[in-house]
């Protein structure tokens, strides 16, 4: 399982790095690090990848990064592809963000209407017993997610400040 890590990130750091079309030099420049750390990170058989680096990396790419231990059916499903394709990613990018927000809420309110109705109407004892809807959910989930990336924008913000 260890080998299997090491090896996803080895290959997701170059096919991230060849996406943008980028040498290692390129990539040692955007995260402050040297050609032939690039080189080891790149490097399957590497065995000293650390979470520093893989945190420094993600914001040369800027991409967050995401590490969570998983059940075993995750796991073996996301380590099944590691095709370049697979591994591509888009970077940070606001305005898709907000379009995703904007179209999240469009289509929640209509559903958190709907969600009213049926909150009054259970309120007088007529409707079902469902706790909550998948609209509320959904709408929890995304203002959670709007605030982490709030957080995001001003952390890139103060980043673009000290790489200025």
């Amino acid at each position: 399982m260890m080998d299997q890590v090491r090896s996803y990130i080895a290959f997701q750091i170059r096919a991230l790095r060849e996406q943008r079309r980028w040498n290692q030099a390129d990539l040692a420049k955007a995260s402050n690090k040297t050609q032939s750390v690039i080189s080891r990170l790149e490097d399957p058989d590497y065995g000293k990848l650390s979470l520093q680096s893989c945190l420094e990396i993600a914001v040369a790419f800027d991409l967050p990064l995401l590490v969570q231990f998983v059940e075993w059916e995750d796991w073996l499903s996301r380590m099944s592809n590691v095709s370049p394709s697979a591994l591509r990613k888009r970077s940070f990018d606001a305005n898709r963000l907000l379009e995703l927000r904007q179209r999240m809420t469009e289509g929640s309110s209509s559903s958190a209407n709907a969600h009213a109705s049926s909150a009054a109407l259970q309120g007088r004892g007529l409707g079902s017993s469902a706790p909550t809807s998948a609209a509320a959910n959904t709408d929890v989930s995304f203002q959670r997610a709007s605030i982490l990336g709030e957080r995001v924008m001003k952390g890139s913000a103060a980043l673009e400040g000290v790489a200025a």
